[in-house]
């Protein structure tokens, strides 16, 4: 991944941030807008196989958006939440949603590691698809046993300015 800043006071201007040799937490994303398994081919790679896709092969379909879940208050400034986590579960299986997550239920949540839970990650035609996608998948998210975030996630992507793409995260 590199990643640049591009100027809008000066066409054509663009600015280096960085660059990682590494797939990025976000490739969820880009694996459901374009349907390539980024770690399947990362594997390939590694394996000796060569890169058979080219730039041509890749189209782009719908919106996708990846809201993070973490055990952490937000009113109480977004502390983190620790303890067991009773429970965690995502809605009934459904289309165009994936759940990524690294703890199971009856796992304990410590202050000595990030508190992130689960990445929630949907896809819609567009951008207010996904968002309602988001919505339903959020709500339908069962997580006991520590505070989490999705409240305030929810309230998020219900906000106008969000919605419309008038502010960003």
């Amino acid at each position: 991944t590199v990643e640049f800043l591009v100027s809008d006071r000066e066409p054509g201007t663009f600015y280096f941030m960085e660059m990682n040799t590494r797939l990025q937490v976000e490739h969820p994303v880009t694996e459901m807008v374009t349907g390539v398994d980024l770690v399947e081919w990362q594997v390939r790679i590694a394996d000796g196989e060569h890169l058979t896709l080219t730039q041509e092969d890749v189209h782009l379909d719908g919106h996708a958006v990846e809201a993070r879940v973490y055990a952490e208050d937000p009113q109480r400034g977004f502390l983190p939440s620790t303890g067991r986590l009773v429970h965690l579960r995502a809605g009934a299986a459904a289309e165009h949603v994936r759940l990524d997550s690294g703890v199971e239920s009856g796992d304990r949540v410590s202050m000595h590691y990030d508190p992130m839970l689960a990445k929630l990650i949907v896809h819609g035609v567009d951008r207010d698809a996904a968002l309602a996608t988001l919505n339903r998948a959020l709500a339908a998210l069962d997580v006991q046993g520590v505070v989490t975030n999705r409240a305030f996630l929810q309230r998020l992507a219900n906000h106008p300015g969000f919605k419309n793409v008038e502010l960003d995260t």
